[in-house]
């Protein structure tokens, strides 16, 4: 055979190749029991979670765990080890308060979660590559199961989460929980972010954007919400981008995947001082008329370097302010070693350098700056006590959060913040559209005006 003709041919398959993938019928989620693979179109998940924590409901089925509180609202769980006499007793462990593989399944009428053995990936499927049911599988009852698939070396089970669930044959799992035993709904008057579920993503481009958000979430490295969608949207067109080009999956395989993808997320000058310019812009948002006592709060302050800087910067913009800033931080470390901060001398600028002095162990902000700043140990996931603010800087902290606590750190702000306050978020955190904030913008930095 000419070897153009062959070349050409090779290309063309190639072509056909690279057009097959672009049009995969649709995607699974896929996990393990008792060692065999199992798969579930990724459109009936709600979202994947790890939690062990579960309310036991009496005379229930021995496959029902119990039932959980999903941000407010009760759902079962449903052992589906147990429910189909897959559940490997040799390898349960015997750590009460170890994490179960949970995903979070939206069906037709409800809303319930199966716990599962380890999760590996979301697979793309092509229609004719699903093979029908084999007697093989007669563990499992056979109306179960779609089919069955090849991937990458491994077989996977198909399941049919509907029929599992919905069929009249199958043992009921809706459980009556008793009115008295029901965990409370989050009660906020603030309306609280939230992930973004499988009707966000209706679109096949964005099941992998949707994987995404619950992986970040499940691995406790980032909290996708209505504060961080636009920046997360735009983040994940260059990871898919770069992901493809290398022939890399685009979904997470480990959690320093995940810290990869956000790497790009923080707001200028995150562990130093701030550039003047940039303190500057911040500067310029307040007026520099007003007199009296001015109090901020700066939650996640670290080891004070934000501190300082705001410091620095509040007495160079306005001399007149009686000035008083609560810094908080849960690194026990960080936080006790923040008053006595080291500064590098070839590090300063002049604007800095009046507010220093040489010590014993090098340079440090002058007593005056210190007095100005009260550093104390504190967890913003429990009770914030706060007095009269005005002004709140929270730069990457709301997206580091759970999503329920993301509420209620923006309405202990709106309450205790003055008319007329400033809060300073992340420079990819944004809370527009809410009535009782005003946007303002300079220099691609904004701040959020209590109205």
């Amino acid at each position: 055979m000419d070897q153009t003709v062959t070349e050409e041919l090779k290309q063309d398959i190639k072509k056909q190749d690279q057009e097959k993938v672009k049009q995969e019928d649709f995607k699974m989620v896929t996990f393990t029991l008792a060692g065999r693979d199992y798969a579930l179109d990724i459109m009936k998940v709600k979202e994947i979670s790890k939690a062990n924590k579960f309310t036991y409901v009496p005379n229930s089925a021995p496959y029902v765990r119990g039932v959980y509180n999903l941000r407010g609202d009760i759902i079962s769980v449903i052992d589906l080890r147990i429910f189909f006499n897959q559940f490997d007793r040799d390898k349960q462990s015997n750590a009460a308060n170890e994490l179960e593989n949970m995903i979070i399944l939206r069906l037709e009428d409800h809303v319930i979660a199966v716990i599962v053995e380890p999760l590996e990936k979301v697979v793309g499927v092509f229609k004719d590559e699903i093979q029908p049911t084999h007697p093989l599988f007669g563990d499992i009852n056979i109306k179960y199961i779609n089919g069955v698939v090849e991937k990458n070396e491994r077989l996977y089970v198909i399941l049919d989460v509907e029929k599992i669930f919905n069929s009249r044959d199958t043992p009921e799992i809706k459980v009556n929980i008793p009115k008295a035993k029901v965990v409370a709904k989050i009660d906020v008057e603030t309306p609280l972010p939230t992930t973004s579920s499988s009707a966000d993503f209706a679109a096949k481009d964005d099941i992998n954007l949707k994987f995404i958000s619950e992986t970040l979430a499940t691995f406790k490295v980032f909290y996708p919400s209505e504060i961080n969608q636009k920046w997360l949207k735009n983040r994940f067109k260059d990871w898919a981008n770069i992901r493809n080009k290398s022939g890399k999956d685009v979904q997470f395989s480990s959690e320093d995947e995940a810290k990869a993808f956000i790497k790009g997320f923080y707001s200028p000058y995150p562990n130093t001082l701030w550039d003047k310019t940039y303190a500057d812009i911040i500067a310029g948002f307040i007026d520099k008329n007003k007199t009296g006592n001015f109090t901020v709060w700066n939650p996640g302050c670290g080891k004070g370097s934000e501190t300082y800087s705001l410091s620095v910067m509040l007495k160079e913009h306005n001399s007149k302010l009686l000035l008083k800033i609560l810094a908080n931080d849960n690194d026990l470390i960080s936080i006790s070693t923040a008053p006595g901060l080291i500064i590098p001398s070839d590090k300063l600028d002049s604007t800095y350098k009046k507010y220093t002095v040489e010590g014993s162990n090098g340079v440090q902000f002058n007593k005056e700056r210190k007095s100005s700043i009260i550093f104390e140990y504190h967890d913003v996931m429990h009770e914030n006590n706060l007095p009269a603010l005005d002004m709140v800087v929270m730069r990457d902290i709301l997206s580091f959060v759970p999503v329920e606590m993301q509420g209620k750190l923006l309405q202990d702000v709106e309450e205790n913040l003055r008319p007329g306050g400033i809060l300073l978020l992340g420079q990819n955190e944004s809370i527009d559209g809410r009535t009782n904030w005003k946007m303002e913008e300079k220099d691609n930095i904004k701040i959020y005006r209590k109205k």
